[in-house]
């Protein structure tokens, strides 16, 4: 998961993607300004590859420092991107809608 978690955010991360309604963050911040598009999946990109990179680590360290039963490994890791995921999104939304309030101002006289 955490490979697939890198491979999908690089895209993004490389502003490769343009607005679309199946990847990317998808939010009205984002919809609303292209700009503000490219910005936000970017950031939410790198947070995407850093997030798939730590979960490998996790992953892959978790078995050889505690040799946790497999359900309190899945139970850990299904945490780790849980959380991960849950965060990036929160902190993608708030960017989008931050970066869509600056865009905004500057367009006012």
């Amino acid at each position: 998961m955490g490979l697939l978690l890198l491979a999908l955010g690089w895209p993004l991360a490389r502003r490769r993607v343009r607005p679309n309604r199946w990847y990317g963050l998808r939010v009205p911040a984002t919809f609303a300004d292209e700009r503000v598009w490219y910005d936000a999946n970017a950031a939410s990109g790198r947070d995407m590859m850093i997030l798939g990179a730590g979960l490998s680590i996790f992953a892959l360290a978790l078995p050889a420092v505690f040799q946790p039963s497999e359900s309190a490994y899945a139970g850990a890791c299904a945490t780790v991107l849980g959380v991960g995921s849950l965060a990036l999104g929160v902190r993608g939304w708030r960017l989008a809608n931050r970066l869509l309030n600056e865009r905004r101002q500057q367009e006012q006289p």
